[in-house]
């Protein structure tokens, strides 16, 4: 019989998605995918556009370290209609605190639309961390 061993919550949930809401902290890792989930409701013409993803650093401008583009099609209506958008942005090697992340909608007719910025609601670790290292015990055997 084998026991089960775990290290970490991290390897108990090993492809597992671990998700938090607006203005939560999600810690990740160089390397993994966030998915990011949007809401929107449209009217209009059916048309096609994109949804820009980007995580960075707002200043004056907006840095935009990781980002994605996810196609979408908007049908045809006169009534307001809600559509979830699910964008994955993968995490490359820029570690760090703090990240920001803001959504367009673009390359459709009119303008861009922007969604308000998230400060501060992203941590990536880059690379390997220790704490509380210590000797627990000694005896003699």
């Amino acid at each position: 019989m084998t026991s089960l061993k775990i290290k970490s919550i991290e390897s108990l949930l090993k492809g597992i998605g671990v998700a938090a809401l607006p203005g939560e902290k999600l810690t990740v890792m160089v390397g993994d995918m966030v998915r990011v989930h949007l809401t929107v409701e449209y009217r209009g013409p059916a048309i096609d556009g994109a949804v820009w993803m980007a995580i960075g650093s707002q200043d004056t401008w907006f840095d935009e370290f990781f980002a994605s583009r996810t196609p979408v099609h908007f049908d045809a209506s006169i009534d307001f209609m809600a559509y979830g958008i699910a964008c994955d942005v993968l995490i490359g090697n820029r570690p760090g605190p703090n990240f920001d992340m803001y959504a367009k909608i673009m390359e459709v007719p009119g303008a861009d639309i922007f969604t308000d910025v998230l400060l501060n609601v992203i941590d990536v670790i880059g690379a390997a961390e220790f704490q509380n290292f210590a000797i627990a015990s000694y005896e003699k055997i």
